[in-house]
């Protein structure tokens, strides 16, 4: 699907498009400089995956975004 001139690939899960969007514009809004071209999501039960990339950048950005907002149930804690 394309969102916003972004190729969006969403796996194991559904998400609305206005979360997409939502990930999209946060991106955008950190990478001024940059042409977002693709971001994948990767669901799971307790985290998503977003990996997503830029055009004429070689590489790839990772993020990982807890579900559930129990601090107990991470394996690393921020302060």
């Amino acid at each position: 699907m394309l969102v916003d001139n972004v190729r969006v690939i969403i796996e194991n899960g559904e998400l609305s498009e206005e979360e997409v969007q939502y990930y999209i514009n946060k991106i955008k809004r950190h990478s001024k400089r940059h042409v977002l071209r693709q971001i994948t999501f990767f669901l799971a039960d307790d985290y998503m995956d977003i990996r997503y990339a830029f055009n004429l950048i070689p590489f790839e950005r990772i993020r990982r975004i807890a579900l559930n907002h129990n601090s107990k149930k991470r394996k690393v804690n921020v302060s």
